[in-house]
């Protein structure tokens, strides 16, 4: 499915360590741009879904695509099995994370009493139940927390979280302060798109006073089976479900 006011660009973090050249994608959030209703929309792929790859490739984890393919492979993926159009890749490392977020910090995120403990281990930090202030580095750890609460359905929900309210800050900033940062931030990326074409969204973003019109999550309950398979704990999706589900939060009814 594709709409002429739409664009979905695919954000990507990876879990490259030193020495990797590429890693498995750590986090997948499509970011759709929709010009129709003035909203961004924020979707999380679950990285344990099960399923089906091009070619010769066995069914696997959806975190597996970018490590053996790449950007072109996860698109791929995700459209054969989704049923929607991926206009555009951005990808960072957890350095490049902490990069891009430090040219935003402080970003106010409130944490809840059980993820207090998680964020303060190993650090000064003091951070507190409620709303903190947080820099690059925290922001990292906490998009990446996932031995508290309810695993990966929680952290999903933190990395959302974490776009939600910088660009929220963001959008409170003059177009120089917007311009002079997202150029900033160019160079901490890895990407498909130009500099000429992501600038383009930045200018539509603003000129439009986007907001973000919903977050949202796959596989959604109800449409998925936990299961072990070749040892792998994995969530098999009702595929015609979750497009449907997929293709409303983008396109509407």
């Amino acid at each position: 499915m594709k709409a002429p006011k739409v664009t979905n660009i695919l954000l990507i973090g990876e879990d490259r360590r030193g020495g990797e050249i590429r890693a498995r994608s750590d986090s997948m959030i499509l970011c759709s741009i929709n010009e129709d209703t003035n909203k961004i929309t924020l979707t999380s792929f679950m990285r344990d879904m099960y399923v089906p790859f091009p070619g010769d490739y066995l069914p696997s984890r959806m975190n597996h695509a970018f490590a053996w393919g790449g950007m072109s492979m996860l698109d791929q993926v995700i459209e054969d099995n989704f049923g929607i159009t991926i206009d555009g890749n951005v990808v960072v490392d957890f350095q490049g994370f902490i990069q891009v977020m430090d040219l935003v910090a402080p970003v106010e995120i409130e944490l809840k009493d059980y993820e207090v403990g998680y964020m303060n281990r190993g650090t000064t930090w003091g951070l507190h139940e409620g709303v903190n202030a947080m820099n690059g580095e925290q922001l990292l750890k906490y998009a990446r927390m996932r031995h508290v609460g309810q695993a990966d359905w929680e952290r999903t929900e933190r990395q959302r979280t974490v776009l939600t309210q910088a660009f929220n800050k963001v959008r409170t900033m003059s177009l120089k302060e917007i311009t002079d940062l997202a150029e900033a931030a160019l160079p901490c990326l890895t990407t498909d798109l130009s500099n000429s074409e992501i600038m383009s969204y930045v200018y539509t973003v603003l000129r439009n006073r986007m907001t973000i019109g919903g977050t949202y999550r796959l596989p959604v309950e109800g449409t998925y089976t936990a299961e072990i398979i070749y040892g792998m704990d994995v969530l098999v999706p009702d595929l015609q479900a979750n497009s449907e589900y997929l293709q409303q939060y983008i396109y509407g009814e």
